[in-house]
C-alpha cells in the first residue's frame, strides 16, 4: 500500500505559523493527502493527541518536532519529549540516540533557511538521516543539491511543503511504501527507506496570505 504523506507541516504552535489542526486537516483531505507530520519549531505535538487527531479525521498524523541547533534545522519523527533549541547538532543527536525517532535533515542545502549544510550531513551520515530533496518553499537550485548529496552519500529521500499556512500543504510530499495505514507502519517505512519524494514550488497566493495572516 502505498501512501502520500507531507512530512514537514507547521501549526500555529510555531512562532511563524497561522493555522490551526483542524485547517491543515480539511487541506490536506482536499488535496488528496494520506497524512502529515506536523513538525512545529522546538515544540512537539505529543504522540497521544496525534493519535487523537488521527482517529477523528481519518489521515495519519505524526507526531514530530523541527529542533533548531546552532549548526541549523533537524527534524525528528514521534520524539520522546522536547528538546532544548541552540544546542550543537552532535549535543541534539547524543541527546535522542536511544528514542528511534526517524531523522530528517529539512533543506540541507538552503543558507536561508537554517540547512545544516553538506559538511554536517556528512558527519551524521552513519545515522542514516532521510534528506528533504525536495522542500516546497525551497528553491529549486537547493533542492536539486540535497538531491545531490542524498544521492552521493546513499540517504533515502523524502519531500515535504514545510508549510506555514494552510492551503501550502501538500505542495511537497512522500510516498511512502506501508503495509497498514497506521503511524507505527508509515515510521517503519521512513526509517528503512521505503520513500519517494515529489512536489512543487509553493504558489504565490499561499505566500501572500501567509504574509497577510502573519501581518494581521
Amino acid at each position: 500500500m502505498k501512501l502520500k504523506i507531507d512530512f514537514h507541516v507547521h501549526t500555529n504552535a510555531s512562532k511563524d505559523g497561522v493555522s490551526s489542526i483542524q485547517e491543515i486537516v480539511t487541506v490536506a483531505k482536499r488535496k488528496g493527502l494520506d497524512g502529515f507530520a506536523i513538525t512545529d519549531h522546538d515544540v512537539v505535538l505529543g504522540a497521544e493527541k496525534a493519535e487523537g487527531i488521527s482517529k477523528e479525521s481519518g489521515m495519519v498524523v505524526l507526531p514530530g518536532v523541527e529542533i533548531s541547533t546552532k549548526a541549523g534545522h533537524l527534524i525528528l519523527i514521534d520524539p520522546e519529549k522536547a528538546v532544548p533549541k541552540d544546542l550543537t547538532i552532535y549535543e541534539v543527536i547524543d541527546l535522542v540516540k536511544s528514542w528511534n525517532s526517524p531523522l530528517i535533515i529539512p533543506h540541507p542545502a538552503d543558507p536561508f533557511s537554517h540547512g545544516l549544510g553538506e559538511e554536517v550531513v556528512r558527519s551524521i551520515r552513519h545515522l542514516n538521516p532521510a534528506i528533504e530533496v525536495f522542500n516546497a518553499s525551497t528553491l529549486f537550485i537547493y533542492n536539486n543539491r540535497a538531491r545531490r548529496i542524498a544521492k552521493e552519500l546513499g540517504l533515502y529521500e523524502v519531500g515535504g511543503s514545510d508549510a506555514h499556512v494552510a492551503s501550502a500543504v501538500g505542495c511537497a510530499y512522500t510516498i511512502v511504501d506501508v503495509e497498514d495505514r497506521t503511524c507505527d507502519d508509515v515510521i517503519k517505512s521512513l526509517r528503512g527507506g521505503k520513500t519517494q519524494a515529489f512536489g512543487k514550488r509553493t504558489p504565490i497566493f499561499s505566500l501572500l496570505e501567509l504574509s497577510m495572516r502573519r501581518f494581521l
